[in-house]
């Protein structure tokens, strides 16, 4: 029998979700390599290299290594974009923490730049991973609510140090760009739909990031309703609400790989209301997310590729809607 592949990875950048889950899911996979992290400041890699048992290199040197088959990206929305042509340019697979960036032309720019080069691009949503919400479309698929009709979802947390990336208009930061895109993906997921028309509003501050926001999504059979943002009891749920029942999330989104997540089932005859536990396994999501995307990179796996693509571009032109109807006040229509 033949040994799978070993895919070899170069982190771009120390950001605390490297160390903090990346970097030791990639480790959890036998047939992955994590072979060494970089930053602009040489002290830090060296450090964080050390930390981790990785080699430290800086962003350049890190592309030109020719033992290295994937860049793992976490760095900030507005740099995503920048590192991936020059990545793709390499010949490297690149994976990129959400959202993978700020607006719909540079997601075509990068999605371009990698069937070109024939490497895959990978938006990391881990959570598209969590057993939970396999667990709630087979609920709604046996009919245990009825009809879906309504999704609807909270994304948000408290405030950060005012120097927080989430807040740097440069690096493309806004509540968007880093809760709204959950809630954008998970409607959409669950609801097994693509929007055929996008309300937005989102509220900004002073430097013109986006703090907070809300959306409606209407699909040919049902819709959406969200809301997102910074400075803000922190919230990671969502429920949907069918013609029999509604099932509700706990913890949908961010989900640490011991905790088990509670989801209910909702039930009621008009007088007497009924709540049941759903059992939902823990998992850890960033193992399962990162499995799947390097077998496909140790496969060559073409029409994997091609589905990374896909949910990328169908991803950023929801996103896109979002923006537009802010911006001019207005629903938007996706044909």
């Amino acid at each position: 029998m033949n040994e799978t592949p070993i895919v070899r990875i170069g982190v771009l950048g120390c950001a605390e979700i490297a160390g903090r889950y990346a970097i030791p899911a990639f480790k959890s996979l036998p047939y992955v390599e994590v072979v060494a992290v970089a930053s602009r400041s040489r002290a830090k890699a060296e450090a964080f290299a050390a930390q981790h048992e990785l080699e430290a290199e800086d962003y350049e040197s890190l592309l030109e290594r020719t033992d290295i088959d994937v860049i793992y990206s976490p760095l900030p929305v507005g740099l995503q974009e920048e590192w991936t042509l020059k990545a793709a340019a390499k010949g490297k697979h690149v994976m990129c923490e959400k959202s993978i960036t700020s607006s719909l032309e540079s997601a075509q720019r990068m999605i371009t730049a990698c069937k070109t080069a024939g490497v895959a691009l990978y938006e990391n949503f881990v959570t598209d991973f969590h057993p939970q919400h396999r667990t709630i479309l087979s609920l709604i698929e046996a009919g245990g609510i009825g009809e879906p009709l309504v999704w609807s979802g909270y994304d948000g947390y408290p405030a950060r140090p005012a120097d927080d990336i989430r807040y740097r208009s440069d690096l493309g930061g806004g509540a968007l760009n880093y809760a709204g895109c959950y809630t954008a993906f998970m409607a959409r997921k669950i609801m097994r739909q693509e929007p055929t028309a996008v309300t937005c509003r989102l509220t900004y501050d002073e430097q013109g990031v986006d703090m907070s926001g809300s959306a409606l999504f209407e699909f040919s059979k049902g819709e959406a309703m969200m809301s997102f943002g910074f400075n803000r009891l922190y919230q990671n749920t969502y429920s949907v609400w069918g013609s029999k029942g509604m099932v509700q999330t706990k913890r949908a989104f961010a989900v640490p790989p011991t905790f088990v997540p509670p989801v209910f089932l909702v039930t009621n005859n008009g007088k007497e209301e009924t709540t049941e536990p759903v059992e939902v396994p823990s998992a850890n999501q960033f193992e399962l997310s990162f499995d799947f995307f390097c077998s496909a990179v140790a496969s060559g796996d073409q029409s994997q590729f091609e589905a990374m693509y896909n949910r990328i571009h169908q991803q950023a032109r929801v996103l896109e809607a979002m923006r537009v109807s802010a911006k001019e006040g207005r629903r938007v229509i996706i044909n």
